[in-house]
């Protein structure tokens, strides 16, 4: 039962860091990101299965994600109204070609991160970019106005 609680403990807190560090930066994950994440992942399985290193412990704490992430994802779908807490919302960061410094601020990110995104959907200005989102993935989504 103890790995069942720890298991708990330690998703939502995985859950409550990986909403507060921003979608941006999870799309953005460098070579040394990804190790330091490899030896999170090895201090959770620390942490969760305390001295039980039974293959029954590792399974539990296995089950016991996967349990709570599908319990999650139900309750996002089950209840709409609170999708925004579990999924998180789209961004708009530019309105008919006007930078929407605020969103930009709220999310972290510069001008340059802006104007490299649009560059690389081949989007030379954002004069002519009628809607630009920061999607719950972290990619961007630019529509541009026709002609």
């Amino acid at each position: 039962m103890s790995i069942v609680l720890s298991s708990t403990v330690v998703f939502f807190l995985v859950w409550i860091v990986v909403r507060i560090v921003g979608k941006r930066e999870l799309s953005e994950l460098s070579p040394f990101d990804i190790v330091v994440l490899v030896v999170l992942g090895d201090l959770i399985t620390e942490a969760v299965l305390a001295e039980d290193t039974s293959i029954t412990g590792a399974l539990t704490a296995v089950a016991t994600f996967a349990l709570l992430t599908l319990l999650l994802s139900w309750v996002s779908w089950r209840l709409p109204k609170y999708r925004n807490v579990f999924e998180g919302v789209p961004t708009l960061l530019v309105r008919d070609g006007r930078v929407l410094d605020d969103a930009l601020t709220a999310e972290r990110l510069n001008h340059e991160d802006l104007l490299t995104a649009a560059r690389e959907e081949g989007i030379e200005s954002l004069d002519r970019v009628k809607w630009a989102v920061l999607e719950q993935d972290g990619q961007f989504s630019f529509y541009a106005e026709e002609g």
